[in-house]
């Protein structure tokens, strides 16, 4: 089982690259470079994989600041960040991720969940807060494309984190 987790977080950031694409890179290069950093760290390479992570959701927050919306990506890639960076304390303490998931109440494990409940938390906060925004009375259309990227990005962010944090617990 432990075996499958990797795969399913890149998995999981294969599919929200897949609900940015196409478009201007400034919506889809944060979630390359995650995934970069993801399969760097499924390779061993501990440090550039959680810089990699850190750099996108650098980006990613930059740019919603720019933009002034578009914050559930920058959760996600933030969220990401911290599961690797707990992730790459417990390998380079001379552990590794099936080691450090074993260790029951493990400080790790109860980041992880922590984690993973503010990411959740904040998730729904944005939905709620982009409800009472909008402008219009009738709930909005949205094209079939779009459903289908916005699924693509939703679904692939929840197998990813809570992959991730499957791995620390």
């Amino acid at each position: 089982m432990s075996e499958l987790l990797p795969a399913a977080g890149l998995a999981g950031a294969l599919l929200c690259l897949a609900g940015h694409l196409p478009g201007p890179v400034h919506r889809w290069g944060p979630q390359l470079l995650s995934m970069g950093g993801m399969a760097l760290m499924a390779g061993g390479r501990v440090s550039p994989g959680t810089c990699a992570a850190g750099a996108a959701c650098l980006w990613s927050v930059v740019r919603a600041c720019a933009a002034r919306r578009g914050w559930t990506g920058s959760i996600d890639l933030a969220a990401m960040t911290l599961l690797m960076a707990l992730m790459s304390d417990g390998i380079t303490s001379g552990g590794s991720h099936t080691h450090v998931a074993a260790v029951a109440g493990d400080p790790p494990g109860a980041a992880a969940v922590l984690t993973v409940i503010v990411w959740v938390t904040a998730r729904a906060g944005g939905i709620m807060f982009r409800r009472l925004s909008s402008t219009s009375s009738t709930a909005e259309a949205i094209a079939s494309p779009a459903r289908r990227a916005r699924a693509y990005r939703e679904s692939g962010a929840a197998l990813m984190i809570v992959s991730m944090a499957a791995m620390l617990v």
